[in-house]
């Protein structure tokens, strides 16, 4: 298909540890629920904000930089490390989940912040709202591009901001989900009492979950990096699946007047996001023009950062040992930055260090939908 020629990474300055938010919230939070959000698997994060736990402990944020922001820094660390003739992009793909408003999209915004480094004539196109399934998606529209384009190149960007928009941590106390249906079952809550505790955990879980960053990715079909090979794509294998993950807002569910769009994920997201992973690797290797045919033979998975549960739920479901080498990328990425959503593989792919031979990289969310597809390192 098309090469990987460049990329670069960007994240804001503030980098917090998870230990720094659950001491900032311990008054409020159970045993449990500490050993749970302990361990997601994250360690550390960075945030455009310069005040994440005292956000989340109810202040105003204070926002230090964007998803925009952080995009175009990537951009031009990717341009600037390739070294060549920005004039040969013709195409720029700018993913987000997170904008940092909703109109104009992110492409737009990107390019008019980078006069002088690419034409205002070039093609662009903005995936946003595609969920961490979409690295691969912007690959094939790439690739399309290019095979129209052969002698141009294209500018593929992810940049996510989630801790401007997580919830602000202001009920008394939180407890875990297995606490809760406890509590339910003795009585102490009712139904009502139980499902607004539960939506208060799964806000906790997300505070400590997520993290902001960037990655652009220049791809042509030069020689270059690494060579993506076939992909293969699901998306609602059941049709309840949709309902998986969603945000809530728009004309379906409208947001009350000054609240935040809130963030909902179902329980099954875990077991349902590895059925998911599984499928379309275990798809991508049986294609008659893949490079490789066995997962024993990949040299690397790069599996979206969902969570630490979900990740060994992949690695289980594939037969890969957890702290294999194999997955090292994709536990590595989660343990410093969080889950980056739409940039997490992306992080993967931008480091330096891949053993040479085909790889895997999958990708599951929002949807619900999951795309894989192989990576050949030179």
């Amino acid at each position: 298909m098309i090469n990987l020629i460049a990329s670069a990474t960007s994240t804001p300055p503030n980098a917090v540890s998870t230990t720094e938010l659950i001491a900032a919230m311990m008054y409020k939070l159970s045993p449990e629920l500490i050993n749970t959000v302990s361990s997601l698997g994250v360690e550390r994060r960075f945030s455009t904000l310069e005040n994440l736990p005292e956000f989340l402990g109810g202040e105003p944020m204070y926002a230090t930089s964007s998803s925009t922001e952080m995009g175009v820094r990537a951009a031009r660390r990717c341009i600037e490390e390739w070294g060549g003739d920005p004039r040969r992009v013709g195409l720029l793909i700018a993913a987000t989940n997170t904008p940092a408003q909703l109109l104009p999209c992110l492409a737009s915004e990107v390019m008019a912040n980078m006069h002088g480094v690419l034409s205002r004539s070039i093609s662009t196109v903005s995936m946003q709202a595609q969920g961490c399934s979409v690295l691969l998606k912007t690959v094939e529209v790439a690739h399309w591009y290019l095979i129209a384009n052969p002698d141009k190149l294209a500018l593929i960007l992810f940049s996510e901001a989630h801790t401007p928009y997580l919830t602000p941590l202001l009920s008394e106390d939180y407890f875990g989900y297995r606490e809760i249906a406890r509590m339910r079952r003795g009585g102490l809550f009712d139904d009502a009492e139980a499902k607004r505790r539960r939506m208060d955990t799964t806000f906790m879980v997300q505070a400590m979950l997520f993290g902001d960053g960037a990655v652009a990715l220049l791809v042509g079909r030069e020689e270059g990096l690494a060579q993506f090979g076939p992909i293969e794509h699901l998306t609602n294998d059941e049709p309840g699946d949709v309902d998986l993950l969603a945000m809530g807002g728009g004309s379906l569910h409208p947001c009350n007047s000054g609240a935040r769009p809130v963030y909902l994920m179902r329980p099954s997201v875990p077991s349902r996001g590895a059925h998911y992973a599984v499928t379309t690797v275990r798809r991508v290797l049986d294609r008659p023009d893949s490079p490789v045919s066995k997962i024993e033979d990949v040299s690397g998975c790069l599996i979206h950062t969902g969570s630490k549960k979900i990740l060994d739920g992949v690695c289980a479901q594939l037969s890969v040992p957890v702290g294999s080498a194999k997955v090292r990328s994709s536990y590595e990425v989660l343990k410093n930055y969080g889950n980056l959503s739409s940039a997490s593989t992306g992080f993967m792919l931008a480091e330096k260090n891949h053993s040479p031979g085909p790889a895997v990289v999958v990708g599951f969310g929002v949807g619900f939908t999951a795309s894989a597809g192989v990576v050949n390192f030179n």
